[in-house]
Parts: C-alpha cells; structure tokens; sequence
C-alpha cells in the first residue's frame, strides 16, 4: 500500500467533510480509502470496481479522486481543463460558481487576525476577522455545530487562528471564508480560557470524586483511543500485562484543537460498543498542544459516556480537563497499563496463595490422620481375623459333635440286641444331647456366619479363590474379587500400604 497516497486521501476527505459540515467517515470510511491507496485505480471502472464506490458518491468524489491518485489534482491543470470550451459557449452562473468553488477547496489555509464582528445565526456563525497590521477584513462563516465543537466563545477583540478554505455564497456571490475550526492566540489567552472553563465545569461538580465510577476488576474488553503513530501506542501494549485483554482501537489525532472532532467522533463510537473501560492516551506536551484535551465538548463527552475512563494524558504544568474529569487520571500511558493489570496481578497471586494453602490443607490432614487411617486398618483386619477364627472353631465343634454322635450310635448298634429298655432310654438321652448340641452349634454359626458380617458393612477379598488376609498375598495390578452383601464385584489393586 502507497502510504503517502493514503495521507493524501486522507487529508482531502478530512478537508471535503470540514468544508460540508460532515463527518470524515460520511464521505469515505478508511477501508474504501484504504483499498484505493492500495490499487490505484486509474479510471472510472477500476474505482467504481472497489467495495463502498457507487454512482452517487462517483458523481460527487469520482474525479477528484482519480486525479490525487493520478497526481494530476493541481488546480492550474483543472483550470485549464476546465476552461478549455469554446468562446461561444458560455457557462450558467450557478456552473461557473461550482468551479470556482472546486477551485478554492483546494486553498485551504489557517489564517490568524482578531475578530471584529459576530452574528450568530441558528445554523451558521457570521464573522469578520481583520489583520491587525493594515486592517485588511475578510468576511468568515462557520457552522454552529463546529463552533460548538471548537468550545470557543468568540469575543470582538479575540485573536484566532482559523482553519477553512474561501467558499463562494450562490444567492448572494458573496465571498467567505469557511472555517472549521478555530484557536485562540497566544499561552495568555489559552491558559484564561482553560481557567474560565475548568471555574466552570468545577462548579457543576463535573470533577468530585463521588460521581466517578470505579474501574470494574479483571477488566478485558479495552477500548482504546490514541494516534496510531508514535511511541505511546507501542509502550501501551508493551506494557499491558499478557491476560486476555481484548484491545478495540480508534486511530485519532491527540495533537492542537484540531484533534477535537477525531477524539469526540472516537468516544461516540464506543458509546455503542461492549467494552468493560475506555482509555484515552497520549504522550506529554504543552498547554497549547493539549488545546483539544481541554475541549469543553470533549470533556463533556467523557463526563457522559456510559463506562468508566481512564486518561493517561502527559502534561508539563496544567492538569488537561479531560484528565480532571475522566474516572481515573494518571499521568503516562504506562501507568494506565498498571491500572489495568492491577486486579490481575492481584487475583494471580491470590490464587497462587490459595493454592500453597490448599495444599497445605491436603498436608496437614493427612499427616493428622495417618495414625487414625493405621489403626482402622488394623481394627478391621483383627475383627475379620476374629471372625474367620470364631467360624473355624464353629466348623471344628461341628465336626467333632458328628464324629461324636457316631460313635455313640454305634455303640447303641452294639448293645440294642441286649438291653432293649436301656437302649431307648440311652437313646432318648443321647437324642437330646445331640439336639442341644445342634441348636448351640447352629446359634455359634449364625453368629459368626460372614454373611452376617456382610450385612455390617464387611467384606471378602478373594484372589485366586483364597481369602486375602495380608497385603503380602498382593501385588500392584492384581486382579481381586470383593464379595459385599448383595453380591460381588472385581477390582484391580492400585497403591498397597503396609503398616
């Protein structure tokens, strides 16, 4: 892209706006000036092939365009172009004077002289400004809406500069010099009109504290609003902390009054867009080129928007107004940058503390209660020792009590044949021996059956179909089959710990 095209571009949109009272971006938006300093097209077709080029705005810019990008915008050859039409031919007055006003668009100027009347209309502010040496006068105009931008109260006496170029009245053929903006004189007259204007806006508590906003904590959504050129956009980045800022950016002058409809166009645009602050920077200067910063519209404008400001405006002696008045006021873009790292740093680092308190926390209770953790585990293991041990030795009593009983009914066998009565009488008493030794041995089972143990919340680890009594029969990885009270599952051994 030819940056020194898109300058040239620039320069003439912002002229053409200044001059029909518009906004830069109404006649052109930056891209479609963009994509010409790129393409440079060279006739009507290659321009009208560019995205946000139609028949109306061809009609109005087409020419003109083409000829900066052909660098043939002189007005001698336009002139002479122009003119070119035979004697015999002769122009309308209204024609003529469209010329002629194509002509002076491109004599814009700043001029300085002292005012010497005003007539202040609904629309339009008439003027005179008379040079000061030989009382040369030239009659000026300027829309209301630019005057009031300019925040400036012209006075008869005021000396200013203005910036316009000479425009031709059709109805009256009058001629004027049309500004669209205006400066006062002289470090004097800036510092009276910044301490009249800051008695002003302090008296309408436009700079207490209690009506500014807090910056909201872990801010994200930045809007940002500087000159894309120089250092300070480049140390504001530098210095911004790495924690997911979304940076939405607004190019705009920062330098003398002129900046003032850039840097108000700027805060309008981000009236309507979702960011969580607003942040406005430049680098330091002196009180005349911070002219803009104490723009009673500006400040204005900051005092208004919808989400807290933040102003890293440098200065050399007086505060700018828009720093007085925004949320929060630093003196460098590098401090803004620690305004909104500030709630970051802080939350990393309390969760970093958090985090070694956590585990602290996880520390301390295990150390707290690896004892507890021991003796359960070896509660439990001697409540399950016991109880496999109680139903062996129900087994054991079982098994001994038939052997019993079959002896006893073989020695029965032996001596029925001959003592008939006092075989059943033996065998009475021997029946219910054996029957209170089967309900004893049957309440001892019942008592130590593992099934009830089951049901208090034990259970059986069996590996290889034998009951695991020690972590020694184990080993990482094994595989186990844990019996519970309404069934079985397997599991795999992960961690052993041995007392």
């Amino acid at each position: 892209m030819n940056s020194d095209l898109l300058q040239k571009l620039k320069d003439w949109r912002r002229n053409t706006a200044n001059l029909q009272g518009i906004e830069p971006f109404r006649v052109f938006a930056n891209k479609v000036l963009e994509n010409i300093a790129e393409l440079k097209p060279k006739n009507k077709e290659e321009l009208m092939a560019i995205k946000g080029i139609r028949d109306k705005k061809f009609a109005k810019y087409g020419e003109e365009i083409l000829a900066i990008v052909n660098g043939s915008s002189n007005s001698a050859e336009s002139s002479s172009d122009f003119l070119d039409t035979p004697v015999e031919k002769p122009f309308s007055v209204s024609t003529y004077i469209d010329f002629l006003n194509r002509q002076l668009a491109n004599c814009r100027a700043r001029i300085q002289g002292e005012i010497s009347s005003i007539d202040i209309k609904d629309r339009v502010i008439y003027f005179s400004l008379k040079d000061s040496d030989d009382a040369s006068v030239i009659n000026c105009l300027m829309w209301k809406r630019d005057y009031e931008l300019n925040g400036i109260e012209f006075e008869i006496g005021m000396e200013v500069i203005l910036e316009g170029a000479p425009d031709i009245y059709k109805p009256s053929g009058r001629l004027s010099f049309k500004a669209s903006m205006a400066e006062l004189v002289g470090e004097g007259a800036l510092k009276k009109a910044y301490d009249q204007l800051k008695k002003k806006l302090d008296a309408e508590g436009l700079f207490l504290e209690e009506r500014k906003r807090e910056i909201p904590d872990l801010p994200q959504k930045i809007g940002l609003i500087t000159s894309e050129t120089g250092a300070v956009i480049h140390d504001f980045l530098t210095n911004l902390g790495k924690y997911g800022f979304h940076i939405t950016f607004m190019d705009s002058r920062v330098e003398g009054h002129a900046a003032v409809r850039d840097l108000v166009s700027a805060i309008e645009y981000f009236s309507n867009q979702s960011i969580d602050v607003l942040v406005i920077i430049r680098g330091g200067g002196s009180l005349e080129s911070l002219q803009a910063f104490n723009n009673e519209t500006l400040v204005r404008k900051i005092a208004d928007f919808n989400k807290p400001v933040i102003c890293g405006i440098g200065h050399e002696k007086d505060v700018p107004l828009a720093s007085l008045v925004a949320d929060r006021m630093v003196s460098t873009p590098t401090a803004v940058t620690h305004v909104l790292n500030k709630s970051w740093q802080e939350a990393v680092q309390q969760i970093e503390l958090n985090k070694e308190r956590l585990f602290g926390y996880f520390e301390d209770a295990i150390s707290n209660n690896r004892n507890t953790l021991d003796n359960s585990f070896h509660t439990i293991e001697e409540a399950f020792g016991s109880i496999f041990e109680n139903f062996r030795q129900a087994k054991e009593s079982l098994k001994r009590s038939f052997i019993s009983l079959s002896l006893r009914i073989s020695e029965i066998k032996r001596g029925v044949s001959q003592y008939p009565n006092i075989f059943i009488a033996s065998m009475v008493r021997a029946l219910s021996q054996i029957k209170q030794k089967i309900l004893s041995t049957e309440r001892l089972m019942l008592t130590y059956s593992p099934e009830k143990q089951l049901k208090l919340g034990y259970s059986i680890v069996r590996s290889c179909g034998a009951i695991v009594k020690k972590v020694s029969q184990l080993h990482i990885g094994q595989s186990v089959d844990i019996v519970v009270a309404d069934g079985s599952f397997e599991s795999e051994v992960k961690n052993i710990h041995k007392k």
